[in-house]
């Protein structure tokens, strides 16, 4: 068969894995979080008000459960030269990496510092249109972030994207060396000012779309080809959104729809399910809801690709943003409670000659509480992508 090429994977060199130790039996891992002590003046003979030493809880919970399910017929280990089962399943295993990849890259939404066009002299929020020029700049501001927040020099990273590598080797002029050693860790293609650089092609993105005012019937948007259109009577056709009786209230039920990972959130009265196919692509995505805007951010997306019917009601092209994430090697905290697996079993029971196969892996993500001041969400404008 065909060679096919993978996504590389960045989260087995960055995360923190500690917690897996902690959690042999349960879901939940609580990591508190000190209130912070305040150092003052002492008069001599006179008393000093006590602190109240409190903690407040932190939790991670392993919730994320990917799987697959793959079927091979027996006629198939006849009549093909190559293993199917074992070819099918080995391609698994590395989606399911790629899958935990995307949901650890996608703990940048939780950061608390985000380089973004207003540090550059623009508008904040908005995305910053990658050039040569300002590169630099943006390493600068990312190492200012992570400064202030006192992260240490020699612990710093940054996953950037194929087409920011394109600007920064247009910057360096093919002066590799300048990227200094590699040092062979899944993703790593060198250091620069101090960040050490690890290429991705699995960062999250967001694009956001805002109505000029409520969709009128049969009125479209589409997101990565999938299309959800915007009904007076909702009907049966997937991906429909039922038009309420405000922008805001349409927006509540798109979001809905894609916070259910493409599932009806009732039973087709405001929304219609996405196709099978369909809800393998939105259960990569978040809605945003911003009662006069609707944002998706897709997990492993890189960028995403947006268009609409309507061309008053935009996607707006400063906030179409890949996000990069940068910060402290440990700042985000992975449990792999499970790790990529497989199932197999004969399906003669079923009426057919042939195996079942089940890959799966259970884990969970949190950016704890000193975690989300030790990471950056960089924000790219993508519209150009």
């Amino acid at each position: 068969m065909g060679i096919k090429r993978y996504k590389g994977t960045v989260l087995r060199s960055q995360a923190d894995f500690s917690e897996e130790a902690v959690l042999h039996d349960g879901r939940i891992v609580d990591r508190p979080y000190r209130a912070d002590i305040a150092v003052e003046n002492y008069t001599k003979g006179t008393a000093l008000t006590a602190q109240d030493l409190t903690a407040t809880s932190d939790t991670l919970t392993v919730s994320v459960i990917k799987a697959a399910l793959l079927y091979v017929d027996d006629v198939d280990k006849i009549q093909n030269k190559y293993s199917a089962a074992n070819l099918w399943a080995d391609e698994a295993m590395k989606r399911l990496e790629i899958a935990l990849d995307g949901r650890y890259l996608a703990e940048v939404f939780t950061s608390n510092n985000n380089v973004d066009s207003g540090d550059l002299g623009g508008t904040a929020g908005e995305g910053i249109t990658l050039t040569t020029a300002n590169l630099p700049q943006i390493f600068a501001e990312i190492n200012e972030e992570l400064d202030l927040d006192n992260v240490p020099l020699g612990e710093r990273f940054f996953n950037i994207s194929p087409q920011f590598k394109n600007v920064l080797w247009q910057y360096i002029q093919s002066k590799e060396s300048m990227l200094g050693d590699k040092t062979g860790e899944h993703g790593n293609i060198g250091q620069f000012a101090g960040l050490k650089l690890y290429l991705t092609n699995n960062s999250a993105a967001s694009a956001r779309w805002t109505p000029a005012n409520n969709p009128s019937d049969a009125d479209t948007i589409t997101i990565e080809g999938i299309t959800f259109t915007f009904k007076t009577t909702i009907g049966t056709t997937a991906g429909n959104i039922l038009i309420a009786g405000s922008t805001a209230l349409t927006i509540d039920n798109l979001v809905a729809l894609i916070d259910g990972g493409g599932t009806t959130s009732d039973s087709g009265v405001s929304n219609v399910s996405v196709s099978d196919a369909n809800k393998r692509v939105v259960q990569e995505w978040d809605g945003v809801d911003g009662t006069t805007y609707f944002e998706v951010r897709g997990f492993g997306e890189n960028f995403l690709t947006v268009s609409g019917s309507d061309a008053t009601d935009v996607w707006n092209a400063p906030y179409k943003i890949q996000h990069l994430l940068a910060g402290r090697v440990g700042a985000i905290s992975v449990v792999v409670q499970s790790e990529p697996k497989v199932e197999m079993d004969k399906t003669v029971s079923a009426g057919k000659l042939g195996m079942n196969i089940i890959p799966y892996t259970l884990a969970g993500f949190k950016t704890f509480n000193q975690g989300a001041n030790e990471t950056v969400n960089v924000k790219i404008r993508s519209d150009a992508f």
